[in-house]
């Protein structure tokens, strides 16, 4: 009895006005429908459904109800609603367009339909009756916010922003219009406005950390880091969770080079999530950056414990065992990164240079071999493969190699440069100089080219001003390297200006310390101007690491025999 008084007391409340469960009556002197009861008690068992979110069941009820009451706006709306959520967009779609066909004025079934369209993608049918809506109510704040979002979704600026001004128009302090009218103007680059939208939010409603947010992204892209700074760490006083917040102070820090700023924030996210793999990389990288290597290893290791397949991380760990001198370490992780990923590019490249940085040419060169069985595509390889075998004297196959490599890539000025240095190592000058010529046919700038060509004509005294010309070249593209600075040193000597020869060998020699070629020719130049100590010492210095350059000590020896055997200066 208790439940009939209770639907008969709801049933005459909702009937009463335009969102009753039969909308055609307008006020509780129409008469009920005879069953009245049973269409309510259905209604109720849906929505009692719909909140247990029991889709199939709530339709089921839903359904009943309407097929009871088949003029009922609402209930036809409420069985659309449904509809939509068992993901059966198609019936949603055809029920709600035929309510809005037949009830143009109809505003929950509009608004139920241009939320349809809105989720479909469905952009402009969206806007046509979100505009609908607001010609029937033109109060409709929902709506109207709606279609200010649909239009900024087309990049339509000028009409989101005339919407949202609409709104506060008729309420001043519309927080969503006015947020939204400032992330607009920060599109357009008016950072003013945008600071004084997001400054009248703030003094609506103080806590609103969005708006600070917004503030120091708008200072932020004006370059006032520091005004920047303050209006995120006031995001973060408010909502100390607030990951885009914190994101930004990384990224801040990040730019300004203050890494133990943006390590400190990292840290503070561990401290809530210590397991949090992605913030370890992050601190990996930033130690990289840093050349902390041994904390960047830390962090990668904490990775590799948790996720021992994690290639990044392992690769980042490469990077940093190679800094340390730990080689072979770093090729032990490279080997287990290929046993996981058996094609890693990368990873191949890196074993290769680490195997020819230990001057293991033939393991090196094994490396590369087996990647030309999988990819013969990569230029690089060419490069590197025959250059190896340059290295271990296989002067024939390092020059089947780049001629294979050059019917693949014959426009590569790389290949024409290693097979000329190839043609050095094997006495064939004519053919050397003809592939350098080709290497700077195709490329110009090729600084390693200008600089070997520029190096023989001196070493061999010939064209040497023309010699003088391309080491010149070279220096423009890369001043500061130290073997082209000894090339210049050389081709002086052999001009026999041998103080700017002296200059240059000295400056050559800031920039590489422990080569003996350059020491050589330091000695050869205090030799020619007399210097008989000096000279000496060059030669002895360059004796020391002769191991680098073939054939260099008994070279050198014998300039230090002969001078030693001349008369005292």
């Amino acid at each position: 009895m208790f439940l009939k008084i209770f639907i008969s007391c709801i049933l005459a409340l909702s009937v009463s006005c335009s969102h009753g469960v039969r909308a055609d009556i307008q006020s509780g002197s129409e008469p009920l429908p005879p069953n009245a009861e049973r269409i309510y008690l259905e209604y109720l068992l849906g929505n009692e459904a719909e909140l247990g979110e029991k889709w199939e069941e709530a339709f089921s009820h839903y359904s009943n109800a309407l097929a009871m009451d088949p003029a009922s706006l609402s209930l036809q709306t409420q069985v659309a609603g449904t509809l939509l959520k068992m993901g059966k967009l198609k019936e949603a779609q055809d029920m709600l367009e035929k309510i809005s066909a037949s009830n143009p004025a109809y505003v929950p079934g509009l608004m139920l339909l241009g939320e349809l369209y809105s989720s479909q993608k469905m952009t402009d049918e969206a806007i046509r009756v979100y505009t609908q809506v607001l010609k029937i109510d033109p109060e409709k704040h929902d709506a109207q916010l709606t279609l200010g979002v649909l239009y900024l979704s087309k990049g339509d600026l000028k009409s989101a922003f005339a919407v949202f001004s609409a709104v506060t128009q008729k309420d001043p302090e519309n927080i969503m219009a006015l947020y939204y009218m400032g992330t607009i103007s920060i599109e357009q680059k008016d950072y003013a406005k945008a600071e004084e939208l997001f400054k009248k939010i703030i003094e609506i409603r103080p806590s609103f950390d969005a708006a600070y947010l917004n503030l120091g992204l708008t200072n932020e892209l004006q370059g006032h880091a520091s005004e920047a700074e303050k209006f995120y760490r006031k995001v973060l006083e408010i909502n100390p969770h607030n990951p885009f917040a914190r994101e930004r102070l990384i990224q801040l820090y990040m730019g300004g080079k203050s890494f133990d700023k943006a390590i400190a924030e990292l840290q503070s996210i561990l401290e809530g999530s210590p397991g949090n793999l992605e913030v370890h990389q992050r601190l990996g990288l930033i130690y990289l950056q840093m050349k902390e290597y041994g904390k960047a290893i830390s962090e990668f290791k904490t990775i590799l414990e948790a996720k021992p397949d994690d290639l990044a991380a392992r690769y980042y760990s490469v990077l940093a065992l190679e800094e340390l001198n730990m080689v072979p370490e770093a090729i032990d992780e490279l080997k287990l990164i290929l046993s996981r990923d058996p094609k890693n590019m990368t990873a191949f490249l890196h074993l290769g240079f680490l195997y020819a940085k230990q001057n293991r040419h033939a393991e090196a060169a094994k490396v590369y071999e087996e990647v030309l069985s999988f990819e013969k595509g990569k230029l690089e390889i060419y490069v590197y493969l025959g250059s190896s075998y340059i290295q271990m004297k296989e002067y024939a196959r390092a020059e089947s190699i780049f001629r294979e490599g050059l019917k693949l890539f014959g426009d590569s000025d790389d290949l024409y440069f290693n097979l000329a240095v190839l043609k050095d190592k094997t006495g064939r000058f004519d053919e050397m100089v003809a592939s350098l010529k080709r290497a700077l046919e195709l490329n110009p700038k090729n600084v390693d080219a200008l600089n070997y060509l520029g190096y023989s004509y001196a070493d061999r005294g010939m064209r040497l001003e023309e010699a003088l010309s391309l080491i010149n070249k070279a220096l423009e593209l890369k001043p500061d390297s130290g073997y082209i600075i000894d090339s210049l040193g050389w081709v002086y000597f052999k001009l026999n200006r041998l103080d700017e020869a002296l200059t240059a060998l000295q400056r050559a020699l800031l920039q590489v310390k422990d080569d003996p070629v350059l020491y050589e020719h330091l000695g050869d130049v205090y030799a020619a101007r007399g210097d008989r100590r000096k000279a000496l010492e060059a030669w002895k210095e360059a004796i020391k690491n002769h191991e680098k350059e073939e054939g260099l000590k008994e070279r050198v020896e014998g300039k230090v025999i002969k001078l030693e055997g001349g008369s005292s200066q």
